[in-house]
């Protein structure tokens, strides 16, 4: 790409990024959508109820185990209040995902497209579409005109965990009531990708729960797919459903693998099944990512 082609990429990929991050974006004046709610923000003390009420909730299961809801979370309450409000409270934000997770993706979009790696690109769990709504853009910076982008969501939030298999996810998901579950409906998604100029027959939406919308997609090839369901069923149901159709030389990004649920569990069980020896990096403390050999 040449220099002037450069600069314009990383000028028109930085407003798009400042627009899922919740800033206002000059000259062009886009704004995300005023999502903002006046509630005060989740506290310990909260965070401590809540747990309280899991101990009343799942006590068939915490019993045998002699352990306390908040045992199982795995982290202590002023934690779990941190990581709700940031979920929560920024919330003009169109994603979570800090500097790093998105310089990661730009990355390897960047990559897959110079290189001509086959496929379309994925996002499974989008919340409110910010990264989505930057692979997209990168197809634009990049000057690529072929690819669609997919957003696969339930838009009714998390599914519930079942305590028999995953106690530790369900408590999680009892938890994560706090924040709606991580509920954005497929509408303000819609109309988020819209205000970036982005909404086109390029963006495909997939909306259901994955293990009814994912293996049937009509979905050729991948080249990039990032799996963000948080929990181990809907993380093994990605990667059975779309590993096989990402193309050599593609990259899987992983955004959960790092968090105390069962993700990190689903994907060393998926690479040993089908004997994956291709290097995990690590991008940050929570998301890591390999490159289809």
């Amino acid at each position: 790409m040449p220099l002037t082609q450069d600069v314009r990429a990383a000028a028109y990929l930085a407003m798009i990024r400042r627009y899922i991050g919740g800033g206002a974006v000059e000259p062009d004046g886009l704004a995300p959508s005023d999502n903002t709610r006046e509630t005060p923000p989740i506290t310990a003390a909260d965070c401590s109820a809540r747990l309280a009420a899991a101990d009343r909730m799942f006590a068939d299961w915490l019993a045998p185990l002699q352990r306390t809801a908040a045992e199982v979370a795995g982290v202590e309450p002023a934690r779990m209040a941190d990581a709700l409000n940031h979920m929560h409270h920024e919330s003009r934000r169109l994603t979570m995902c800090d500097d790093v997770l998105l310089d990661n993706v730009v990355a390897l979009a960047r990559g897959v497209i110079d290189q001509q790696v086959p496929g379309d690109f994925i996002e499974t769990g989008v919340w409110r579409g910010g990264v989505t709504i930057l692979m997209r853009a990168a197809l634009t910076a990049f000057g690529d005109r072929g690819r669609n982008v997919w957003v696969a969501d339930s838009f009714a939030g998390l599914p519930a965990p079942d305590p028999a298999s995953d106690l530790r996810e369900a408590i999680w998901h009892h938890l994560m009531g706090a924040v709606s579950l991580l509920r954005s409906d497929l509408a303000t998604v819609r109309e988020s990708f819209a205000r970036a100029g982005l909404l086109d027959r390029r963006v495909r939406f997939l909306p259901g729960w994955f293990a009814d919308t994912l293996p049937d997609a009509p979905i050729e090839r991948l080249a990039l797919m990032r799996l963000d369901g948080d929990w181990y069923e809907s993380t093994r149901v990605a990667l059975d459903a779309l590993y096989p159709r990402l193309s050599p030389g593609g990259f899987v990004i992983v955004d959960d693998y790092g968090l105390p649920t069962g993700c990190a569990r689903a994907v060393d069980e998926y690479r040993a099944l089908h004997r994956i020896d291709a290097p995990l990096v690590r991008v940050n403390g929570q998301a890591v990512y390999w490159c289809k050999p």
